[in-house]
């Protein structure tokens, strides 16, 4: 008996498992529209295209692979870039997509592209057709000169760096040179908040660049960087600056001299720590937000998520959470609402334990994701940080986290949080310029 032909819905859905997808979220039912269960992947309708949206910007963002969305008839939806406005890539001939799938971050970190496909999912594809990942790597491995060696070397690193999975080639190059390693809130992990070679996170705030000796370098290896957490013309100076991309990380300092000692922290460094020092222990009420963080630090088991609404929740996780694992906190890099239920709701789906954390009062996206968590049946813990929820004593916080963690459901945890304490943040590095209005929709 001749074998049924494939379908064009069946290839797109296998070029999407390629790319690392793991599921789609529908706009509509999936029997409204043309796009049929013959997919593959598992779908989850939501009833809203904003929704469906959110969510698969969420879900790409916490990655490793994009977050797809059905948002109508024929309109696919690949993104990691919550709050990007998106770029319309059209594709009327079959043969043409699984390039075109497979160029959806071409060039960046975080993307966004809808895909309006002038196809007939439910006709036969043509035949041979495979997925197409583009691989950026190469036989060809680049080293430094060790000429360089008496520079002022600084390593900065981005999201691309995590999402590429090269972290471990990042900490050989940092140990191999013996030099400070910056990073953007994007890529916070790739080093412990206690290792040695990390000398902070920067893009947060006005002063940053200029106190994370960014400015003084005289060589800068700059690597996965997201333009939208700090543009290049804030950070670009008299140094050299050589770009790589994140898999030539491990064998730059290949025939590197034996490293001196590692330069002390950075002035940024140094102030926030002494600023935050005893913030992070302390008993008051409401809580301050560096305790508030350590909190959720400790509590988070090995692979699990933190995800924080841009703005002062936003602010502070990226800022002042302990990171021990990379990926472990997120923040995106443009405003946007609902995103730290979204993704705990899309880490949920993966089942990876995570908590959100936005601030109060809750924004309409927010409750409507809650709303589809507890439709689907999945657990999720939101912390809401305000200024008059009730608590008797910070050694609650913990607890009530541990509780929720541990139960089925739908979570919300109201907690009282002091953010005056920004005035400490401030103090030291300037005005936040995080989610400065951008192209994104705010």
């Amino acid at each position: 008996m001749p074998e049924t032909p494939e379908t064009v819905g069946a290839l797109l859905g296998r070029c999407l498992a390629a790319l690392g997808a793991r599921r789609v979220f529908a706009a509509a039912p999936v029997d409204s529209t043309s796009l049929r269960t013959d997919l593959g992947l598992d779908i989850l309708a939501t009833g809203d295209p904003g929704l469906a949206a959110l969510l698969a910007s969420a879900d790409g963002r916490v990655g490793p692979g994009p977050g797809v969305a059905v948002l109508g008839s024929n309109r696919v939806l690949l993104t990691s870039a919550p709050g990007v406005e998106s770029e319309v890539v059209r594709v009327g001939d079959p043969a043409y997509l699984p390039g075109a799938l497979a160029g959806w971050t071409l060039g960046a970190v975080h993307a966004a592209v809808v895909y309006e496909l002038d196809l007939d999912l439910d006709a036969p594809a043509p035949a041979g057709l495979e997925p197409v990942v583009l691989d950026d790597t190469s036989d060809d491995l680049l080293t430094l000169s060790p000429t360089l060696a008496d520079f002022r070397l600084l390593v900065f690193a981005g999201p691309g760096v995590v999402r590429a999975g090269h972290v471990n080639g990042l900490r050989a190059l940092a140990a191999s040179a013996g030099c400070g390693v910056l990073n953007t809130w994007g890529a916070k992990g790739v080093l412990t908040w206690d290792d040695r070679h990390h000398h902070g996170t920067v893009g947060l705030q006005a002063l940053d660049v200029e106190l994370s000796g960014l400015a003084d370098a005289e060589l800068v290896i700059a690597c996965g960087l997201d333009p939208l957490e700090l543009p290049p013309e804030r950070w670009v100076g008299s140094a050299q600056i050589l770009e790589v991309e994140p898999w030539q990380l491990s064998s730059l300092a290949h025939h590197w001299p034996d490293p001196g000692p590692v330069p002390d922290p950075p002035p940024l460094y140094r102030l926030l720590a002494e600023a935050l020092g005893d913030r992070y222990r302390s008993d008051d009420l409401p809580l301050a937000p560096a305790r508030a963080a350590a909190d959720l630090s400790a509590v988070l088991p090995p692979g699990g998520l933190v995800a924080a609404d841009p703005g002062p929740a936003g602010l502070w996780l990226a800022r002042a959470f302990p990171t021990l694992e990379p990926g472990s906190v997120v923040v995106p890099a443009a405003f946007v609402r609902g995103f730290a239920a979204a993704a705990a709701l899309a880490a949920a789906l993966a089942d990876r334990v995570a908590i959100g954390v936005t601030t109060d009062p809750v924004d309409p996206s927010t409750e409507a994701v809650l709303g589809l968590a507890q439709a689907w049946g999945r657990s999720v813990v939101l912390e809401v940080w305000g200024g008059d929820a009730p608590m008797a004593a910070a050694g609650e916080h913990t607890q009530r986290l541990d509780d929720a963690l541990a139960a089925p459901g739908v979570h919300r945890l109201d907690v009282p949080v002091a953010f005056a304490d920004t005035r400490l943040l401030v103090d030291v590095a300037g005005e936040v310029v995080a989610w400065a209005p951008g192209p994104g929709p705010s």
